[in-house]
């Protein structure tokens, strides 16, 4: 093993348990843990100075720099950012250098030049100290916490994170602490999701889960949701189950002693409870979670939330996972905040609890602003790195949204305004109908400081594509966001070849735009660019791998070009993302057809009879039955076993079409159950086909099917099971000889019409047939019983 040349106790995940006589015998590293401030303007000042002057710096001097930025712009209080601001006269433009695949910070960072000199500071010491784990790991926070002031995300911190991250991965087991190797697999899971990569995310989740012995199960339970609710229903319900109680964690209550958590408002409703009251007492307390266990829930319900669809259903199977977080007594203040947030997206679509949704939201805002007496920065970061810390403009962003579709516009305006978030000022201007105020304040911003995105915001706002050509311009051609809006102006306007020009430039930038890789694909389907389709939509299921639409485009690009195995197997995972959707059940039904799937085909055309009403699709059935008889003639396998299945159910829905009881008889196992399907089709076929004795080519089909009836029924008599009886086969010989006698009647019913020597021959054939059917039925009909 390497030997480490930090401690571990520099990953600062700050615990109430820890001691001062627990940590090492450094001074720099007591003074992180027991020192009242963790940083103060003074300590910047002088970190700074040695910076400048190429003097040495230590880990210490990037953690200060580091807490100062996550205070200033993640958790609050914000009282020192001014101060800290005058330190910064720095010989460098930070908006500049901490651009990442042309994405530019978000206007609201502050103290950005702390990230810089700390992102310097840091590669320093990676250079002495290459095989330091402790440093890798902050190297990936600092990617992360880098991401996060970023407007959108970029693929260059992406492969930087993913290099990380596989360097990490192979170290875990040299941590010693058990917790810090489970805070290990957190980070890096949240990482993963905050890259999209949300399978990733739900593996690391996985593995932790095992490392931890613990268990996530949602249980259906008795209970009732209102105050005048009679009857109990199932409601759902989070258990944790830790399965080896002698590797239990330490609980909440110690290692966040101090941490005083913010409470759910109540909600104050005449109707509905405040939470769910089970039947069974036991399960109204609340479980009791470890610090690490309460983060590793939050990052489950969040890498849920992020891959599974948008709707109700889904909330609903998301609520016992923040209810638990919700009512803790103990637990870190940062995991209680993103429940908190959570709770109110989650409650803003209910009429009972909306107004509850953005009160609670308010106080989330307010709760940053509290002071570090009330709150210290300490408590602020515990468990903060695996507990999906967010910007303060974030937290913003969701209270606008919750205002807006509240009816509140001019209200969220005003945040929208005082947190720069111009794409939002356009939206809220526009609803209040005064479209014209959003281009004169862009306007007014740009005369201060002008910005790739504040152009391409004016040229949205006023439709002028030459604002998009300033954007590009003034990042020196750097910026994807430009080339995108100047995308989206022609795509809006259906001048696809133009656009994608543009979206493909942008995507060349920055491959992780989700919304341009989908509009790009859309682009190069209009045009039958199929090889470019597939490219985007690839590259889209990568990123959002639940988006049925994506999967369906992306197999309709590559049945283009050909590839229908692939195509196959790409519908295949559309259906797991939309198992409801007929269109991509049907598109996967006719390319298993075309590649020989022929279970797969079953079970498409299986589910389609579940969605539409009376479906049948006759052409598809035919070439199931005529391929499955092909690969096995003796009718042997599972799969006729299937189909026989298949056409039975078909054959009672649409039992007056004659193909479909043409095609059972195919596949029937004995010449007496051919025999019969045969007599349904002709009897099906005749009223299906009125006149048709007058019509040659049907009146040859009607002869066909009476003449294979009475082969068969023949043969039965030979041929068959114990379960088919001699009075059954008697049965069927008079109804095979009823259904071509009554064929023969209607043909001589007709006169002047011309006669095909073939008809003739076939009506001669039949008759002869019919004969010596009447004399065999009549012999066994006479014939003494046994």
């Amino acid at each position: 093993m390497v030997s480490e040349a930090f401690s571990e106790f520099y990953l600062c995940n700050f615990n109430d348990q820890v001691a001062a006589e627990d940590l090492p015998a450094d001074e720099a590293l007591r003074l992180l843990w027991t020192r009242q401030e963790l940083w103060t303007v003074e300590d910047l000042r002088e970190i700074l100075q040695r910076w400048r002057a190429k003097g040495k710096t230590d880990l210490r001097d990037f953690l200060c720099l580091i807490f100062a930025f996550v205070q200033n712009n993640f958790t609050g209080p914000f009282d020192k950012a001014a101060d800290c601001q005058l330190q910064l006269n720095l010989d460098v433009d930070a908006s500049e250098k901490l651009k990442a695949s042309g994405e530019e910070l978000n206007p609201n960072v502050k103290t950005a030049e702390l990230l810089l000199v700390a992102r310097e500071i840091l590669e320093g010491l990676l250079k002495t100290h290459p095989d330091s784990k402790v440093l890798t790991w902050w190297h990936l926070r600092l990617i992360c916490l880098h991401q996060h002031v970023l407007d959108d995300l970029a693929a260059e911190l992406y492969e930087q994170f993913k290099k990380a991250a596989v360097l990490l991965q192979a170290q875990i087991q040299q941590f010693e602490s058990r917790e810090l190797q489970a805070l290990l697999l957190l980070e890096l899971a949240n990482g993963y999701l905050q890259f999209h990569r949300s399978d990733t995310s739900s593996q690391l989740l996985d593995q932790l889960c095992t490392h931890l012995d613990v268990e996530l199960k949602v249980e259906g339970l008795l209970g009732v949701r209102t105050k005048f609710q009679q009857k109990a229903l199932p409601q759902l319900c989070l258990k944790v189950d830790q399965l080896k109680e002698q590797t239990a964690l330490t609980a909440a209550s110690k290692t966040n002693e101090k941490t005083q958590l913010p409470k759910l408002l109540l909600l104050e409703d005449d109707t509905r409870l405040e939470r769910i009251r089970f039947v069974e007492l036991k399960d109204n307390e609340v479980m009791t979670l470890p610090s690490v266990l309460q983060a590793l829930v939050l990052a489950k319900v969040k890498q849920l939330k992020r891959s599974q669809p948008k709707d109700r259903l889904a909330d609903e199977q998301l609520e016992p996972y923040t209810q638990t977080l919700l009512y803790q007594e103990h637990g870190p203040l940062q995991v209680r905040q993103a429940a908190l947030l959570l709770n109110c997206l989650q409650e803003s679509g209910q009429r009972r609890t909306v107004e509850r949704s953005w009160k609670q939201c308010e106080e989330c805002v307010k709760l940053l602003d509290r002071s570090e007496e009330e709150l210290s920065l300490r408590s602020r970061l515990s468990y903060g790195f695996a507990a999906h810390l967010q910007p303060k403009w974030q937290v913003q962003l969701q209270l606008v949204d919750l205002l807006r579709s509240l009816g509140m516009t001019k209200t969220a305006l005003d945040i929208c305004l005082k947190i720069h978030a111009w794409q939002q000022v356009i939206e809220c201007y526009t609803s209040l109908e005064l479209r014209h105020k959003a281009a004169e304040i862009i306007r007014q911003e740009l005369e201060k400081k002008p910005t790739a995105l504040l152009y391409c915001l004016l040229g949205d706002a006023i439709d002028d594509p030459q604002c998009y050509e300033q954007a590009w311009l003034h990042s020196k051609k750097t910026s994807g966001k430009a080339q995108a809006y100047w995308g989206n102006y022609f795509y809006r306007r259906a001048e696809y070849e133009k656009a994608m020009d543009h979206f493909e430039v942008s995507l060349e930038i920055n491959t992780l735009q989700e919304a341009i890789l989908l509009r790009c694909g859309y682009c190069a389907i209009q045009l039958e660019r199929w090889e470019a389709a597939v490219k985007s939509y690839l590259a889209y299921t990568h990123l959002e791998p639940n988006g049925f639409e994506s999967w369906n485009n992306l197999a309709k690009a590559l049945i283009k070009l050909g590839d229908k195995q692939r195509a196959h197997r790409v519908l295949g995972e559309a259906l797991k993302c939309n198992y409801s959707n007929w269109k991509v059940w049907e598109n996967y039904m006719l390319v298993a057809v075309d590649t020989s799937h022929w279970e797969d085909a079953m079970r498409a055309y299986q589910r389609l009879t579940e969605l539409k009403q009376h479906y049948l699709d006759q052409e598809v059935l035919t070439r199931i039955v005529y391929g499955i008889s092909k690969e096995d003639p003796a009718g042997s396998s599972a799969l006729i076993k299937r189909l026989v299945k298949l056409l039975g159910l078909q054959s009672i829905q649409h039992g007056n079409e004659p193909l479909v009881w043409e095609l059972a008889a195919l596949v029937a196992a004995t010449p007496l159950k051919k025999a019969e399907k045969l007599v349904k089709s002709y009897r099906a076929y005749t009223p299906k086909h009125l006149g048709w004795e007058t019509k040659s080519e049907h009146a040859l089909k009607a002869l066909d099917l009476c003449l294979e009836v009475t082969e068969l029924s023949l043969a039965a008599i030979i041929e068959h099971n114990q379960e088919e009886s001699e009075v059954m086969i008697t049965s069927q010989l008079n109804s095979a000889r009823l259904a071509g006698t009554s064929c023969l009647n209607a043909l001589k019913k007709v006169i002047n019409v011309e006669v095909t020597a073939e008809q003739k021959e076939k009506v001669e054939e039949l008759e002869k047939q019919i004969e010596n059917l009447t004399k065999i039925v009549q012999e066994r009909m006479s014939a003494p019983r046994s």
